[in-house]
């Protein structure tokens, strides 16, 4: 008989390692819940433990979800929020209540011992890069930006690989994320991921959604004749060159919200928002479309494309930080398993992984309408076996093995590698 160590992936692993930058120990983070879902004191409590996870996700740590996101910070005379000491003091700075949905806003201070950096790897990942949401579609009417939900994605991927160690796999036409979903923890979400993570061989999955393309002034840009923007470009660029405030009509927003999610078990590992603004440049009547060559020639491309290599940096580093996994397929007609990946990964021969065993776990008080759940009643885990496997054969996708120990052929396994010091490199 074989011993398990039960290894709960809800969001992603117990000893995965933490990155947030030295200076980032106060953030900003909204949590919501909808008010159907019990008294207000109740779903208040729910809409704050979301913001502190938000919060922590935002900073790069590690949060299980099914953890009360305690005894760290108490937020007022009601409410103590549980971040397992990840979080110094956490302050309510904003409470609404819209379309049936609670929202508040809080600022999270960063526990001194929660800031650290993350060691390389050297192994590739594999994420899949999946398209965007565009929240306001009448947003992408200046430039005819109607591209901009798969172009964005494209982007992305393209910056992606090869600079952080990633296997990008990009399908810009398909579209997980959705606003609806993204307001609590759907598990529709969740489950989505899944099945894609499983087609692709994906061991992440990066989504989102486009919040904000607007004009900051759309009523002064659309009703301006060709005399006043003319005007309007003498007198900004004056302004400038004064070091005035510009007040330009073509100024324009940027915000969209990037998540990755665990391939596993669908929950995100990384969720953050980034804004930026800039002047739409282009002639009145161009139709430049996003991310052409005439879009990133103005001075709202620019920023753009800064702000997508900001978001890029970070999921790279988040990525670098989580342990390298991969699916094991197992041989009944001999002791060979088949690691699904290879040499592209950075597998060699003689690598060794631990093997886990996929598993599922129940979740807790489960609501009911009947007999029907209103959610799944179970999460996937993976649980340690005292299985190694040891790598024979690599190819470009896939490499052979040989394990130590018993594995059943019906059974779904995962290759986990250990993770790597700066210490202890493997080469």
């Amino acid at each position: 008989m074989h011993r398990f160590k039960t290894l709960a992936l809800l969001a992603t692993l117990s000893w995965s390692l933490i990155i947030v930058p030295a200076a980032a120990t106060t953030i900003t983070a909204q949590g919501r819940s909808a008010l159907s879902e019990g008294s207000l004191s109740e779903v208040r409590q729910r809409a704050i433990e979301d913001a502190a996870r938000t919060a922590l996700m935002q900073a790069g740590l590690q949060v299980n979800a099914s953890t009360v996101v305690v005894n760290a910070a108490e937020v007022d005379d009601q409410i103590r929020v549980s971040t397992k000491g990840q979080l110094k003091a956490l302050k309510v700075i904003g409470e609404s209540q819209k379309d049936g949905i609670y929202q508040v806003t809080v600022s999270a201070e960063l526990a001194p011992q929660a800031i650290n950096t993350c060691p390389s790897s050297d192994y590739q990942k594999s994420l899949l890069v999946t398209a965007f949401n565009v929240k306001s579609p009448t947003h992408s009417r200046v430039g005819e930006l109607n591209n901009a939900d798969t172009a964005l994605s494209s982007a992305m991927a393209e910056r992606l690989y090869p600079n952080h160690q990633l296997q990008v796999q990009t399908q810009p036409e398909l579209l997980l994320a959705s606003t609806n979903r993204l307001m609590s923890n759907h598990y529709e979400l969740f489950n989505a991921v899944q099945q894609v993570a499983n087609q692709y061989q994906a061991q992440y999955v990066m989504t989102g959604y486009i919040e904000d393309m607007s004009m900051v002034n759309g009523h002064g840009y659309y009703r301006s004749n060709s005399l006043g923007r003319a005007s309007n470009r003498v007198a900004s660029t004056v302004k400038g060159w004064v070091g005035q405030s510009r007040d330009d009509i073509r100024a324009r927003h940027f915000r969209f919200r990037l998540m990755l999610h665990d391939g596993v078990t669908g929950a995100r590992i990384f969720d953050k928002s980034y804004a930026t603004q800039g002047l739409w440049t282009a002639d009145y009547t161009a139709r430049t479309g996003f991310a052409s060559p005439e879009f990133w020639s103005t001075d709202y491309g620019h920023k753009t494309s800064e702000l997508i290599d900001q978001a890029v940096a970070d999921i790279g580093q988040k990525a670098l930080c989580q342990p390298f996994m991969a699916p094991l397929k197992v041989s009944a007609h001999d002791q060979n398993v088949y690691l699904l990946a290879g040499a592209n990964n950075g597998v060699d021969v003689g690598d060794s992984f631990t093997v886990y065993a996929q598993g599922a776990a129940p979740f807790a008080n489960i609501q009911y309408y009947g007999t029907q759940a209103l959610a799944p009643t179970t999460y996937k885990r993976l649980d340690q076996t005292e299985v190694t496997l040891t790598i024979t054969q690599t190819y470009p996708g896939y490499s052979v093995g040989r394990f130590d120990g018993v594995l059943q052929p019906y059974l779904q396994y995962m290759a986990m590698a250990e993770p790597v010091t700066d210490d202890a490199f493997r080469h």
